[in-house]
């Protein structure tokens, strides 16, 4: 197997693939392909014999979008079952990033647009009334708050995590309840 560049109209996305595309994340990988257009010849596509691509449909798609006449590719020859494998597990992401060590020793600015992260600069909040626009712009996205946990509490936060769920409390809504309530305090002081 090797990679040979391929005319972007000869190649057409997988018609199973259980993926989709978030746009956010599409419009950051046309970007990333635009700041670091080398790096496709490191993250090449990767097509079956009928140049379906089995892996790399959004940069397919984002290098189609930007005008590229071709793209590098592999093609691989594998049953259908093997090709659905690769799709899966082409996608699964299995390390975690070391978020503190991305802040100490990473340009984390850099690092969240490279990582396509929307960030949304909540401190306007003290000097206008951004609600609407925070509403608009996360609609539809899932929240998570992460909270760091020593070790030997972890049995005890796992528990109370547990039993929050169990009776569908809110902790994300509990944490930003008690923020607002310390901001009112001391705004008021």
């Amino acid at each position: 197997m090797k990679i040979e560049i391929y005319p972007i109209g000869d190649l057409k996305p997988y018609a199973e693939n259980p993926r989709n595309i978030d746009e956010y994340k599409f419009e950051s990988t046309k970007q990333s392909i635009l700041d670091f257009p080398d790096m496709m010849g490191v993250r090449y596509v990767i097509i079956n014999k009928d140049k379906e691509i089995l892996c790399g449909n959004m940069r397919y798609r984002a290098c189609s979008e930007l005008g590229y006449a071709s793209i590098p590719a592999m093609m691989v020859d594998m049953t259908d079952e093997k090709a659905k494998e690769l799709i899966i597990k082409d996608n699964l992401s299995y390390g975690e990033w070391d978020w503190e060590a991305l802040e100490l020793d990473w340009n984390t600015g850099m690092v969240d647009k490279w990582l396509g992260k929307q960030t949304i600069d909540y401190s306007a909040l003290d000097y206008e009334d951004l609600t609407d626009q925070v509403d608009m712009m996360t609609s539809g996205v899932k929240h998570a708050i992460q909270i760091v946990i020593d070790a030997e509490h972890f049995d005890m936060a796992k528990d109370l995590e547990k039993e929050c769920r169990e009776r569908k409390l809110y902790i994300g809504g509990n944490l930003l309840e008690e923020l607002q309530n310390t901001r009112r305090a001391y705004e008021n002081h």
